[in-house]
């Protein structure tokens, strides 16, 4: 292994750290000027470079300087007359500036650079906001009269790694954070913060390169406890791969100098082939619609959390494939296969797409599931649209899982229209239907489901998705969860692909407000149908699976239930509970064991 050493980028001193305004985050409560009162100002500026792998100031450098307002704030381009012998310093006289005055704060302007990793929004006060962590970025304030002595906010890793690279990137074992969405700084002349606010941590951290030398910014405290990985691109993919497994701690203003492991390098062997298709491009999420044959990817992460990653996964199976039917079916015939390799699952679809659903899970070295995701395979185009705004955001034709849209003609519905069946807050479908009008259990290949002899945990269901817990007029938790799917975001156990969700319960839209008394209501109990909206969406009487008979079907071409992600009780969920044979068609609290259908909506 390399030796490893730690060349001081910037040699600082010790800061005394004093309350220097608000608590941070709140608007200041200090009277300042207003927008009509604030006047303009035209300073003559010093930029001040710390010692550093920025050696000088260089023409065409653009800094952002900004007082209250990041609307008002200048970006100052540095020529070559602005720039001192030694680069170390630019002196430019600048227009058009707004400082920020308050009386215990000596500081009034505010300096960030480069100004292509700045991203203030509103008011920005003393506070500077990063794009990226992976550039060197500096922050100053007017700490002297105009003089702006820039601090730097990373720390860094150097490597060389030979010539004929065109790229890389870098990630650690344990998924430590390497950066952020966002990076907020405080930098003044009596309080200095480097990492005020971030946004949501980046995993992976890449870049494009032009030479062999490599360095990576990373921000300060970040910690790799087993190292980290280098892939090494080349003509567009990753060929090589350098490991390091001692641990690293990133200090603000210091580079860990690994030096040259071009000998070091391993060929990478990659499994993610060019042809392979990413599913993630909309974002992650429990289930994922696939409509061509062909390999696609996602990331093996707990729903739409893009960070949340499992722990350990050693390989990825297909548990189970229903055609929605009463069909025999082929094993593999919806999803060929599954495998996990570096943080994704992998899928291979069969060279003729078979119409249906499928379950691939997740698994450690002993066998046990992590998580499982949906592969739906639809039969015909899934349609998103208003119809009338029913559900106020737009929704998807069909019930989720299901391969056609009902359509409402004088013919029996199709049973593909039936779709899948949840129990509340569950992330896991079931197998719904599989014959119009009739309890008869659409058939499946693979795992059996279970029915468990009572209520069960909500780490039995990750870890055997085929086990349905249940109660009489109950919850299938042992200990209820209200929150597994929420009406206000979308959460971890939302079953919806990316881009939808379970759809909230809000009585102002036609779905939900009583929905027997809206336009377009209509309903077909010879031939199984609702349809509600103008134009109208079509709703199958799918019947459902009962919370004290889960282990069939109940009620189909009777009655149906439409899930709302919104809790009602410990017991109950809330849902349209439509029942046609008895007239009523009611919004209310339906017990979490009992499974239901899911219209999905646009998030």
């Amino acid at each position: 292994m390399k030796n490893i050493y730690r060349i001081l980028l910037a040699s600082t001193a010790a800061l005394l750290v004093f309350s220097c305004g608000n608590k941070p985050g709140t608007e200041p409560v200090d009277p300042v000027p207003t927008k009509e009162e604030a006047k303009p100002e035209t300073r003559t500026l010093t930029f001040v470079l710390p010692d550093g792998p920025k050696a000088a100031w260089e023409a065409g450098d653009q800094i952002v300087v900004h007082g209250e307002y990041a609307k008002n704030q200048v970006t100052v381009t540095l020529a070559a007359g602005d720039i001192s012998s030694d680069g170390k310093s630019a002196t430019k006289t600048v227009d058009g500036l707004y400082p920020y005055k308050r009386e215990d704060c000596s500081s009034t302007l505010y300096a960030s650079y480069p100004a292509s990793a700045v991203d203030n929004l509103k008011h920005c006060f003393f506070y500077s906001k990063f794009s990226t962590t992976n550039e060197m970025i500096l922050a100053a304030c007017n700490d002297s009269g105009d003089r702006f002595a820039f601090q730097p906010i990373c720390g860094a890793i150097s490597l060389s790694v030979g010539e004929g690279y065109d790229g890389y990137l870098l990630s650690s074992p344990k998924k430590e954070a390497l950066g952020y969405e966002f990076l907020q700084v405080k930098i003044t002349d009596k309080e200095q913060l480097y990492n005020q606010y971030v946004g949501t941590p980046v995993l992976e951290v890449g870049a494009d390169i032009s030479s062999g030398d490599i360095v990576v910014y990373l921000p300060d405290g970040t910690s790799l406890e087993s190292g980290f990985s280098l892939k090494l691109r080349k003509d567009g993919e990753y060929v090589k791969i350098y490991k390091n497994t001692d641990p690293l701690d990133i200090t603000r203003g210091e580079v860990v100098a690994i030096g040259d492991v071009s000998a070091d390098i391993q060929d990478y062997d990659n499994p993610f082939s060019a042809d392979i298709k990413d599913l993630d491009t909309v974002g992650n999420a429990n289930s994922y619609v696939v409509t061509e044959p062909g390999s696609y990817k996602f990331k093996a992460v707990k729903g739409n959390n893009p960070i949340a990653f499992l722990d350990e996964p050693y390989d990825a199976v297909v548990l189970w494939e229903t055609w929605n039917d009463v069909s025999e079916v082929t094993a593999g015939s919806v999803v060929a296969s599954a495998s996990y390799a570096e943080d994704y699952i992998i899928i291979h679809m069969p060279e003729t797409l078979h119409p249906g659903n499928a379950i691939v899970a997740a698994r450690n070295a002993d066998g046990v599931i992590l998580w499982s995701w949906h592969i739906w395979v639809p039969k015909t185009e899934i349609v998103t649209a208003s119809f009338g705004g029913v559900m106020g955001n737009d929704i998807m034709d069909r019930n989720l899982g299901a391969l056609v849209a009902a359509e409402a003609v004088e013919a029996t519905v199709d049973p593909l229209s039936y779709g899948l069946v949840y129990q509340w807050g569950r992330k896991d479908p079931f197998s719904a239907a599989g014959v119009a009008n009739a309890n008869t259990l659409a058939t499946w290949a693979g795992a059996d489901d279970e029915v468990a002899p009572a209520q069960i945990t909500l780490e039995q269901s990750i870890a055997n998705p085929r086990l349905l817990g249940h109660i009489n007029n109950g919850d299938w938790l042992v200990a209820p969860d209200n929150e597994l799917w929420s009406d206000t975001d979308k959460t971890i156990y939302d079953p919806c692909p990316p881009g939808y969700r379970v759809p909230p319960m809000n009585t102002a839209v036609p779905f939900w407000a009583g929905i027997s008394s809206q336009a377009g209501w209509s309903v077909n109990s010879t031939y199984g149908w609702l349809t509600i909206g103008v134009p109208a969406t079509v709703l199958p009487i799918a019947g459902y699976r009962d919370d004290y008979s889960v282990g069939g079907m109940a009620k189909v071409g009777l009655r149906t239930l439409f899930w709302t992600a919104k809790n009602s009780t410990d017991a109950a969920g809330t849902g349209n509970d439509l029942r046609p044979d008895g007239g009523t068609f009611t919004l209310k609290g339906a017990p979490k064991a009992r499974l239901g259908s899911v219209r999905c909506v646009l998030e």
